[in-house]
């Protein structure tokens, strides 16, 4: 028993989604909008309707502050935080000239896999030609990708990329998604019927 729970804990995949804050945020608010409705439908204590009302609302709320998070993680933080952390760290040379997070990440991914594999794979297409280390490097990021068995997988810019999604959590989920829900979710509700129109 405790060898599966290990394999399950140790699988590349399952480490891949736990150092993901947008992953772990996504599966803990469909967890919230799906369970925290079971456990209120669940209540004997409380009334049918009563329960019915909350159950709704709960899940509405989940989703809309999912909905709101899933768009300005892209949009805002991962876009412009990524930009800035390499402003920030231009001096360490520690992050290429990547144009954006996500051709950081296409990197990321090919660089996870055998050598053997990157070669063939669509990413190395949409991958770009001169990006170096640095100006003065003798080789692309793509040639080493190509030559090396362990090319360098640049964590900080990883690091950088989940700063910037945990800033995202903090600001966009519990703060500005939280106010937006609250605004449209009573229209919502009584467009579907849940809630009485205010007379």
């Amino acid at each position: 028993m405790i060898d599966k729970v290990a394999n399950i804990l140790t699988n590349p995949s399952f480490v891949n989604v736990a150092q993901n804050t947008k992953a772990c945020v996504t599966i803990e608010s469909m967890f919230k909008a799906t369970g925290r409705p079971a456990f209120i439908m669940m209540d004997k204590n409380v009334d049918k309707d009563t329960r019915k009302y909350a159950a709704t609302k709960e899940g509405l709320y989940q989703l809309l502050c999912l909905g709101i998070y899933l768009t300005m993680i892209p949009l805002v933080f991962k876009k412009y935080g990524f930009k800035l952390s390499q402003k920030i760290l231009k001096k360490e040379k520690c992050i290429p000239d990547f144009k954006n997070a996500d051709e950081y990440l296409n990197y990321l991914k090919l660089a996870s896999m055998p050598k053997k594999e990157r070669a063939e794979h669509k990413l190395m297409k949409t991958f770009s030609d001169t990006l170096k280390e640095s100006p003065d490097a003798k080789t692309t990021l793509k040639e080493n990708l190509l030559m090396q068995d362990k090319p360098n997988k640049y964590i900080e810019a990883k690091g950088a990329i989940e700063l910037n999604n945990l800033a995202g959590t903090v600001i966009g989920l519990a703060l500005i998604a939280s106010e937006i829900s609250n605004l449209i979710l009573h229209p919502i509700m009584r467009f579907i019927g849940i809630e009485k129109k205010e007379t």
